[in-house]
């Protein structure tokens, strides 16, 4: 049996697979007791994975200024320093009577900016959530912002 064949027989098998004699496969969708198609349900996340602290910006806090620290360092920082000319230092946003659009400093303007980007700028819509802008936009307000390269986010898994 050449391999053309095995492939032509799996592909009419509904992508089967021979196990021992037997044949098993994978429904398409997941069904209920009832017969009915189930919902897709998202994967089950474990929230103490350090993988998945990363990928949601909370190994310093849950929510807040402080993770908005942390989204800042990962998202904004590399354009929005004291180093590069390529982007508007951030620092005492809050207290600017306008952006460099000519729109006034508020919370709505700056989520936009944000969820839009700009020529230079990339557009985060899809990459964070509102909640994600709002732990953003607290940090912006609360007066720290914004670090510079000499003391970055502390790292809470970091024992000295």
């Amino acid at each position: 049996m050449n391999l053309a064949t095995l492939v032509g027989m799996t592909v009419s098998l509904g992508f089967g697979v021979v196990l021992g004699g037997g044949l098993v496969s994978w429904p398409a969708t997941e069904r209920s007791s009832s017969g009915q198609a189930a919902p897709n349900r998202p994967a089950p996340k474990d929230d103490f994975q350090r993988s998945a602290e990363i990928y949601d910006f909370k190994t310093t806090a849950r929510s807040g200024a402080q993770r908005g620290e942390e989204i800042y360092y990962y998202k904004c920082w590399m354009c929005h320093n004291k180093y590069t000319k390529t982007a508007p230092l951030l620092h005492d946003l809050y207290k600017r009577p306008k952006l460099l659009s000519g729109q006034p400093v508020n919370d709505e303007t700056v989520s936009q900016k944000i969820k839009n980007g700009g020529p230079a700028m990339p557009a985060y819509r899809y990459t964070l959530t509102d909640a994600d802008l709002a732990d953003l936009l607290s940090y912006f307000r609360e007066g720290k912002c914004c670090f510079e390269a000499d003391e970055p986010p502390r790292n809470p898994r970091y024992r000295y």
